[in-house]
């Protein structure tokens, strides 16, 4: 096996994985991948909450429900069952998240349809304005993290792709 470690993280690329039955190769990436994400996802959530004051589901869902920053973005309303797919997240979860993004009045939820079961949400205009101000943000923020993991810690063809490399982006989807 060959690896590199950074704190209690290890990325693994196992050369012989195909001869050996015990593990797969599928899974010795998933693995590493799994723990990529976990670390980069930690990285952005810390400095996102630093530097914006909010945290990275509260800026992934205005994000979602709001779009873009353009003047005409978020004007739809998004059902919360689209947000819980969109980003993820439980029903649970996402009814907690829209709760605290309601109570720090950047969004507004209201019943959907002729039988009122289900919920919608809209940005407000202050959320559209934390939107505005925590986009760049965040996009520097996530490029900071793959940028401060280092190339040497993911698998090529992923680090390729976090990177922006044109030939990845094909390979992957």
């Amino acid at each position: 096996m060959t690896g590199t470690s950074h704190g209690d993280v290890v990325c693994e690329v196992r050369a012989d994985c195909a001869d050996d039955r015990t593990h797969s190769c599928a899974t010795d990436r998933w693995d590493a991948l799994d723990r990529l994400h976990r670390r980069l996802q930690g990285t952005v959530e810390r400095r996102l909450r630093k530097e914006t004051g909010f945290g990275l589901s509260e800026v992934q869902a205005l994000r979602y429900v709001g779009g873009s920053c353009a003047a005409d973005a978020g004007a739809e309303p998004v059902r919360v069952g689209d947000v819980a797919d969109g980003l993820g997240l439980s029903q649970s979860a996402t009814s907690r998240l829209m709760a605290r993004l309601r109570r720090q009045g950047l969004i507004i939820s209201s019943a959907v349809g002729h039988d009122r079961r289900g919920v919608q949400v809209l940005l407000t205009s202050a959320g559209h304005a934390a939107l505005c101000r925590t986009a760049s943000r965040y996009e520097q923020v996530v490029r900071d993290a793959v940028r401060d993991l280092g190339s040497q810690e993911a698998d090529p063809l992923l680090w390729r792709f976090l990177v922006g490399e044109s030939g990845a982006r094909a390979v992957i989807r």
